[in-house]
């Protein structure tokens, strides 16, 4: 097999197939013919549905307050020891004798100059991202407050009165015994109490009666989640048992296709038995841990799966990664051994040439192809495997539920990958929690193009076919040529997207391709709002369920209601089901503001940005934090003392944004990371490559966003008042130590980089800036075609305009 683009090279409109078919002897072959497999935007633009946009339009409201034109300009009446006295918004000032304190009239205070431009019947009282309005949690309708109640004071008098008349009438008729008549008169009471709480909180009935349907969907569906997950608990089951089950159940199901491969079930509990008695012949026990790194196969799934049946926790790396990432990511995991493809036997070698443990055994599996580098004292895998048996191998512990399975690597918000641990627990609950959440059957055909390192493909995808049976189409490389030929081939009803792949998709040229499936759903995570309809329309998919989801974290959300744009939602009758907010973050230090009375983190306001946390619960397997191998990566995303004294969340490090039906809209990353063809790229790491390639200068990397593109690509820029940097070198230095999709994009030579007051280089000015050369005086470099090329005004004009790939 040789070897082929990246994910990350792959472009829109651009084909990307593996070399050659590998068919495995003794699989069943299928008919051979020829055939061609954030994620951060901005959620501003989102869409009112059921009628929300008709109700807005006439009216505004703010804080659960209904505002309309007239309320404006009404009168607000205020009370002093007993009398009503009428002033006008515009002149009056109110005084409180008993204490001295004169309030400014809301003329005086600027608020009423606003009026016409923050309460105009057809805009929202704030706009998004706008906190300054809102940095001591109060709206402009807390200023009308007054006014507002004023309108409703006669009303809550009549009603006042009415609840006491026959609150007596009840008494009197109870003293009787007139029991009739004191039914009807408690119905009454009970009307009165409906009607007053209606009356204070309408804006909640108003919102209750839009969402209840989606609750009681979603409420449905999370509960069959909860009884699957604890019954797994109960009985001590885990992603072993299960697949086991499935392998009695149906032996001869077709488990994965893979090119012109067929592995039914009793192929893949074969193969990884193999791997399980091998390995445990070679003295490795449970909680050992085995780095796996190698390309999509279904091998792949089998090693890992195999590694498990015995209790050895595989440790799945990016086949991205190289030099130090990729050394970090072995190292870091404290693996026993490391089994890689020999399509990475470079990557490997370089690693080796760097350090690595020199008595760590490494085991080569796959096909030696014209370009693979063999890796010296490194042992045949293949061979061993088939001298291995097949049978289940002879277990010393059982697997138990709360165990560990695997270490799934993830960029944190700072420096090297971390090693989030995924105990089978998590494992069945994001299983579980999609195949309920979607309604997705057990006899699905699933296309799963997506890199099996991560959780969307090796776990949301794969898992379907492991605990339910499902069959998972696997594919060496994404291609968006041959993205529904493949659909159509393998009579795929679901499949899977993550980042940009749907705008690859939407590149390509229209064909007959685009209609000629049987896909009636997709899944996953980066769609963009922009897109989202176009992309339904011109692919004819019904169903587009988005989610968001940290691989290690307890915030997972989705969207079960095909609501245009959103990754989720919680409930707003009922929000404290799923414990999940978002908190106000300061832009500056990245850590979340506090009450300066309570000491408490403060929430945001409906249709203001903040970050998504989750609180944690421990032993609880879908509020548990599970972490990460290193301790003190764990304790970076915890806070404490957020919503009581005690409590702790589990920060996600996104941007989110709630409106105030509780749909939920990815807006940014936060902090030192940025989000670039659908990878999470620490800011950390690459500014310790920049700088090592520079000579050691200062660097500052950041995420940028251009026109047309999801996420932010990266740009660095390097203190170097006297240009001494070779950008060809530094072209040279970045594509060897760094993937493809980490690489910074843009480059600016900058004379000074301002210090925060702990010694930290400011970022937030120089992301302001981005690329602009018409804003910067400074040289600005663009990465293409493996150089650093000289940004001027046409070729931004160019990028601006989305006739430069990027």
């Amino acid at each position: 097999m040789s070897t082929t683009p990246r994910v990350e090279s792959c472009c829109p409109g651009q084909e990307q197939v593996a070399n050659g078919s590998v068919v495995r002897s003794g699989k069943h072959q299928i008919s051979n013919h020829n055939h061609i497999s954030s994620d951060r935007r901005n959620s501003s633009d989102k869409s009112l549905t059921n009628g929300h946009a008709k109700f807005l339009e006439n009216s505004n409201y703010s804080n659960g307050q209904l505002q309309t034109s007239e309320s404006i300009n009404s009168v607000s009446r205020s009370t002093t020891n007993g009398t009503e006295r009428k002033k006008s918004l515009q002149s009056s000032i109110l005084s409180n004798s008993q204490n001295g304190v004169t309030l400014q009239s809301l003329k005086e205070t600027g608020v009423l100059n606003q009026r016409s431009n923050a309460l105009s019947p057809t805009n929202k009282v704030f706009r998004k991202g706008d906190s300054s309005a809102t940095s001591k949690g109060q709206t402009l309708s807390d200023h009308s407050q007054t006014g507002t109640s004023s309108l409703l004071s006669t009303s809550l008098k009549g009603i006042t009165v009415l609840g006491v008349i026959s609150a007596m009438a009840a008494i009197g008729i109870a003293s009787t015994g007139d029991w009739l008549a004191l039914l009807i008169i408690c119905a009454q009471l009970v009307a009165v109490a409906l009607l007053i709480f209606a009356v204070l909180k309408y804006r909640w009935f108003y919102v209750a009666l839009m969402t209840v349907r989606r609750d009681i969907k979603g409420g449905y569906r999370y509960a069959k989640i909860l009884f699957s997950i604890g019954r797994a608990q109960r009985y001590n089951e885990s992603v072993i048992s299960l697949f086991d089950k499935n392998v009695k159940k149906h032996p001869n199901k077709v488990c994965f296709y893979f090119e012109e491969e067929v592995w039914n079930f009793r192929d893949v509990d074969e193969a990884s038995n193999r791997v399980a008695n091998y390995f445990a012949s070679q003295g490795l026990k449970k909680g050992d841990c085995v780095s796996v790194f190698m390309e999509n196969r279904p091998e792949y799934v089998c090693v890992w799966l195999g590694l498990s049946k015995i209790g050895i926790i595989p440790a799945l790396i990016n086949f991205h990664l190289r030099l130090q990432p990729l050394k970090h990511s072995i190292e870091v995991a404290k693996s026993k051994a490391l089994i890689f493809g020999r399509e990475l036997g470079g990557a490997i070698q370089e690693v080796v040439d760097l350090g690595l443990v020199s008595d760590l055994p490494l085991f080569a599996t796959g096909k030696l192809e014209q370009d693979s580098v063999i890796i010296k004292n490194s042992l045949d895998l293949d061979s061993e495997l088939d001298k291995s048996p097949i049978t289940p191998p002879k277990l010393t512990e059982k697997i138990n539920f709360t165990d560990k399975l695997l270490y799934i690597y993830t960029s944190g918000t700072t420096g090297l990958p971390k090693a989030a641990i995924i105990k089978n627990s998590r494992f069945l609950f994001f299983t579980m929690g999609i195949h309920n959440f979607m309604g997705i059957s057990k006899n699905e055909v699933i296309y799963d193009p997506l890199p099996l390192y991560h959780t969307a493909g090796g776990m949301l995808g794969v898992g379907q076919a492991l605990i339910f049976g499902c069959t998972a189409v696997l594919r060496r490389k994404f291609s968006a040529r041959a993205y529904f030929k493949d659909c159509a081939k393998y009579n795929c009803s679901a499949a899977q997207y993550i980042g940009e792949i749907c705008r690859y998709l939407l590149s390509t040229p229209p064909s007959p391709d685009d209609k000629n499936h049987h896909i009636r759903m997709m899944f996953g995570n980066g769609l963009r709002p922009q897109i989202w309809e176009t992309f339904s329309k011109r692919f004819n998919i019904k169903t587009i369920s988005e989610f968001y989801g940290a691989t290690e974290g307890n915030c997972n959300i989705i969207n079960i209601d095909n609501h245009v744009g959103s990754v989720g939602f919680i409930s707003m009758i009922a929000p404290f089901i799923y414990p999940v907010t978002l908190i106000r973050i300061d832009e500056a230090t990245g850590e979340p503001i506090r009450d300066p009375k309570t000491g408490l983190v403060m929430r945001c306001k409906p249709d203001e940005p903040g970050e998504l946390v989750g609180k944690i619960i421990e032993n609880h397997p879908v509020r548990e934090f599970e972490g990460y191998a290193d301790s003190t990566a764990t304790t970076k995303k915890i806070v404490r003392g957020v919503f009581n004294r005690t409590d702790a969340v589990f920060r996600t490090g996104d941007v989110l944004v709630m409106d105030e039906f509780g749909y939920f809209y990815f807006k940014d990353r936060t902090g030192d990371t940025f989000r670039w063809k659908g990878e999470n790229c620490s800011t950390a790491e690459v500014e310790a490559v920049v700088s090592n390639v520079c000579g050691l200068k200062d660097a500052v990397v950041y995420g940028v966003e251009i026109p047309g593109a999801d996420g932010r690509a990266g740009m660095a820029a390097i203190l170097d008042p006297e240009e001494t940097v070779d950008m060809s070198s530094l072209a040279a230095g970045v594509t060897r130590a760094l993937p493809s999709y980490a690489r910074p994009l843009f480059v600016r030579v900058v004379k000074q980089i301002d210090m925060t007051g702990t010694y930290k280089m400011k970022k937030i000015d120089l992301q302001k800036d981005g690329y602009d050369v018409t804003r910067v005086s400074e040289k600005i470099y663009f990465f293409t075609g493996g150089k650093y090329v000289l940004l001027d005004n046409e070729l931004y004009s160019k990028i601006q305009n989305c006739e430069v790939r990027v």
